[in-house]
């Protein structure tokens, strides 16, 4: 049986055609750019970096931790003495300078003399002559001693001799006290140093006239320092006489025994005095800086980190990143991974409690057993893929000493 024959017209047919071939070419290029798509992509996978290697600092729970905390005082001379002369007079001779170092008993400075060394020489003259006016009247009573005996003297004639030679005797008594006076006034026209130290000020000079009692040389004893220390009022009970604390001035560090602390508040900073007693000085210097060490325990819940692990993030907190070990076989599920497989960074923020030398205690979204990362965290992101390298816990983890904090630190911002 014959076929129908076609009834469209020539042009329907060529539309027909065409369409067919565009839609064949659509195909073929499709083919052609997914191909190419695959091989880019195939390429780019083959040439993607390694994870990058990491450190990581295994951290654990704890419900409390000790804060060390730190409180300015100075360094003081055990004694430090004013020096001055118990008598006035014109400063003929200072024999040190400031900065000088004195032995107990050395001179230091010395008086006009003369006019001591005149009285003196008057009272004694004084006593002589009286001496002489002493024995005089012992002769005289002696004779009348005789005479009454043979009937040519009375009784108050003997009486009378008898005052003038006791007289003469409390005379001598006063004029040897004076001649003492005068021999200690010239002993105190030289001053000399009560014990051993440095002179730390000169107050005169050379020729000028000084009032008894008047301030001529400041004197530092030496090998006796003591450190004053404010304190709080609430640490009363813990910094009590007899104890022994941790004392750091320019670098050196000392071991310090409470010798008193002085009970009156101060108004101005709400602080008791500590003095302390340096054991074993390794060389401080009165008027120094220095630093008690006072431990504390804080009951709260957090976890140390290396300080070198935090990120600065918004509203005043902090983040670490953590590396969680994923397996792509198991669609990127976490699992228990060896130390150098590949992990996942995850973000976590953190809250700082505490800073103390190269570590930090926070609390947050940290979990006991986390792995903290360690490296320095400004060239991570989160959900990047590290290979761990090196697992420890923090009392063992290698964190950096030489990096000085700056001021974008977590050290230096909670400060």
């Amino acid at each position: 049986m014959n076929e129908p024959p076609d009834l469209r017209p020539p042009s329907a047919l060529t539309h027909y055609g065409s369409r067919t071939l565009v839609l064949l070419m659509m195909i073929a290029v499709g083919v052609f750019f997914g191909g190419s798509l695959y091989a880019v992509r195939s390429e780019e996978v083959a040439q993607s970096p390694k994870p990058l290697p990491v450190s990581v600092v295994k951290v654990h729970e704890q419900d409390s931790f000790v804060a060390t905390h730190k409180y300015a005082g100075r360094i003081a001379a055990g004694q430090v003495s004013d020096l001055g002369f118990q008598l006035s007079g014109e400063v003929v001779e200072l024999l040190v300078n400031e900065g000088s170092q004195v032995k107990a008993g050395a001179a230091l400075a010395r008086l006009d003399t003369q006019r001591a060394e005149e009285n003196l020489n008057q009272l004694r003259a004084q006593r002589n002559e009286a001496e002489s006016t002493l024995q005089q009247a012992e002769s005289s009573l002696r004779r009348v001693q005789d005479l009454i005996g043979k009937g040519f003297a009375n009784q108050q004639d003997l009486d009378d001799r008898r005052a003038q030679r006791d007289g003469l005797r409390a005379r001598i008594v006063a004029i040897d006290s004076n001649i003492r006076v005068a021999e200690r006034d010239l002993e105190d026209s030289t001053l000399f140093a009560p014990f051993a130290g440095q002179i730390l000020q000169r107050f005169v000079d050379q020729g000028s006239v000084v009032q008894a009692g008047q301030p001529v040389l400041r004197l530092n004893q030496s090998g006796a320092l003591e450190a004053r220390i404010g304190v709080p009022v609430n640490a009363r009970k813990r910094v009590s006489e007899g104890e022994k604390f941790r004392l750091t001035a320019g670098g050196l560090e000392a071991e310090g025994t409470v010798t008193a602390l002085v009970s009156d508040v101060n108004t101005g900073t709400r602080t008791l005095t500590a003095i302390l007693r340096i054991e074993n000085d390794p060389g401080f210097v009165p008027s120094d800086l220095v630093r008690l060490e006072l431990d504390e325990v804080q009951r709260q819940t957090g976890i140390w980190v290396p300080a070198h692990a935090l990120n600065e993030g918004l509203r005043g907190l902090w983040s670490v990143y953590v590396a969680v070990p994923v397996d792509d076989s198991n669609g990127g599920q976490a699992k228990e991974a060896p130390a150098d497989s590949v992990h996942e960074l995850v973000r976590k923020d953190v809250e700082v409690l505490a800073v103390q030398s190269r570590q930090i205690y926070v609390r947050g979204t940290l979990e006991d057993g986390d792995l903290v990362v360690a490296d320095s965290t400004m060239r991570f992101v989160p959900g990047q893929r590290v290979e761990v390298v090196n697992r420890s816990t923090l009392s063992d983890a290698q964190v950096p000493d030489t990096v000085a904090p700056d001021a974008s630190s977590p050290e230096a911002a909670i400060q």
